[in-house]
Formats: structure tokens, C-alpha cells, sequence
């Protein structure tokens, strides 16, 4: 099988540490890009196959929604994952004018997160492992 390539764009070093560390038992069936910069964010999307973009929606900081919008337009079948606390019926509107947006409200779990990860990336047998 070959590897599933996730770019997780999040401002927080630390959010973003705990994120990459809780998908480590699926290294053999991702590849995690990682960064808090917009412009490194989107040369990954430019630059690789991407099946996941997972992001961060708040109202402080727009990045994360400007981020879905570039990779939705220049991959449209890709799948994102947005994070926030806002709430995701905040985000409904936005959502539905992307598209394939699925929403997790924090606190998040982390074994909900990979989960969820794992859905998005349609590998619901790895689940088991």
C-alpha cells in the first residue's frame, strides 16, 4: 500500500507536535507535512500528491481558512479536516461552499482525532491494528 501524504498546517508548535506524535502508529501509511508557515503549507500542496489537508479555524487568525480555500483549488478532491473551537456549526456555510470539509471541535480526543484521520483517508482497517 502506498503511503497516504497529510499536510497538517497549524500555527501552535506545541498543537502540532501532539497532532504529528498521535499519528507516529501510522507512519508506515502516511507521510506527515508539516508547517506553521502559509507560504511552506502551500509548496507542499504545490509540490506533492496530497489526500489530507488538517487545519486549524479560528476567529483570530485566518491562515487556516485561506490555506483550504488554495488546496481545494488547486487539488479539488482533496480531503480537510478542519480543527477548532469555535464550533463547527460556525463554520456550516463554509463548509458546505468547499466541500468534503469534515469539522472537529476541541478539546478533541486524540484517539477521536486519528480516527478521524484514518476515515478521511478511507483506511478504516488500520483501525483494528
Amino acid at each position: 500500500m502506498e503511503a497516504k501524504n497529510i499536510v497538517l498546517f497549524e500555527h501552535y508548535d506545541g498543537v502540532r507536535f501532539v497532532l504529528e506524535r498521535s499519528l507516529l502508529k501510522y507512519h508506515r501509511y502516511v507521510n506527515i507535512l508539516s508547517s506553521h508557515w502559509k507560504k511552506e503549507a502551500k509548496k507542499f500542496i504545490d509540490q506533492n500528491e496530497v489526500d489530507l489537508l488538517i487545519t486549524e479555524l479560528n476567529s483570530l487568525n485566518s491562515a487556516g481558512l485561506e490555506i483550504s480555500r488554495y488546496a481545494r483549488d488547486a487539488k479539488p478532491g482533496i480531503k480537510i479536516i478542519w480543527i477548532t473551537v469555535l464550533g463547527c456549526d460556525v463554520f456550516r456555510e463554509l463548509k458546505e461552499e468547499l466541500g468534503n470539509i469534515h469539522c472537529i471541535e476541541k478539546p478533541l480526543e486524540i484517539n477521536f482525532f486519528r480516527r478521524d484521520v484514518i476515515k478521511a483517508l478511507e483506511m478504516e482497517r488500520l483501525l483494528d491494528k
